[in-house]
């Protein structure tokens, strides 16, 4: 009997070993980062907690409540659905703003400096830091959004988008096939990084109303673009049967919306 128990005992081990070494290994997940994973350090934001009074208080104020305020509900109503690198870009191409008697322009800055800026920034906002300083690399990775979750984007926020352009009565154009819209921060022009995410992007299956088409100009040739992918930017409004885009930039990623 003892030694039926034994031998049973090893066949069912040998078992369990054996489906262990077969099953495929799961495959690993990544955290959802946002700014409220710990995402800088205070180090870090010490030092950009200098670099903004230096650069960035005479217009926005010490206690970044000046022009354009950089916390609190008017901070996060401005920036929530952004990736942090949507921040980074706005900042580092339109800051510091040319003042008299000082030599700082736009994007003149270096990058170290935009990065701590915005930990900084952060710790203001009463964000938790964390053990690893904020990099560039890892912004894209990071999700600027409420406590408490994501939101659906608010009417009037500028966003982007991917749509196949489709003729809608005899004057009328109207994306269909549209990928949900994300905020930009660049109203009249696509950032490499933007092209590259809109080509990679598949079809949707949303439809929105193009208006203010006329923004385009006279060389923006809508028939020209019939049944293509275009990239899309503009003012979002959502309402229930009346879901549209008033166009600030439109270009064409591929010739066929399939």
């Amino acid at each position: 009997m003892q030694q039926r128990f034994i031998r049973a005992l090893i066949l069912a081990t040998l078992a369990v070993t054996l489906f262990a070494w077969v099953l495929p290994a799961q495959p690993q997940t990544t955290p959802r980062l946002t700014i409220w994973s710990g995402v800088y350090t205070e180090e870090q934001a010490d030092r950009g907690k200098e670099l903004y009074q230096s650069n960035c208080s005479p217009c926005h104020g010490i206690a970044l409540d000046g022009v354009a305020r950089l916390k609190g509900d008017e901070f996060m109503e401005r920036w929530r659905e952004f990736d942090v690198h949507g921040l980074y870009d706005f900042i580092s191409r339109s800051m510091p703003r040319a003042r008299r008697g000082s030599t700082n322009r736009p994007g003149s800055l270096p990058e170290s400096t935009y990065v701590d800026i915005i930990a900084h920034i952060f710790r203001s906002n009463s964000f938790p830091s964390g053990s690893t300083e904020l990099t560039r690399a890892a912004m894209k990775d990071i999700q600027i959004e409420l406590k408490d979750g994501p939101k659906p984007l608010p009417n009037g926020a500028l966003v982007q988008l991917i749509g196949c352009m489709t003729k809608r009565g005899a004057t009328d154009w109207m994306l269909t096939e549209a990928t949900e819209p994300v905020r930009t921060a660049i109203s009249s022009s696509s950032s490499e990084d933007e092209l590259a995410t809109a080509k990679k992007k598949q079809m949707g299956g949303l439809q929105f109303m193009l208006t203010n088409m006329g923004i385009l100009g006279p060389n923006f040739d809508a028939p020209a673009h019939a049944m293509h992918k275009m990239q899309t930017k503009g003012y979002l409004t959502r309402q229930p049967g009346n879901n549209r885009i008033n166009v600030t930039w439109m270009e064409e990623i591929d010739e066929a919306c399939r």
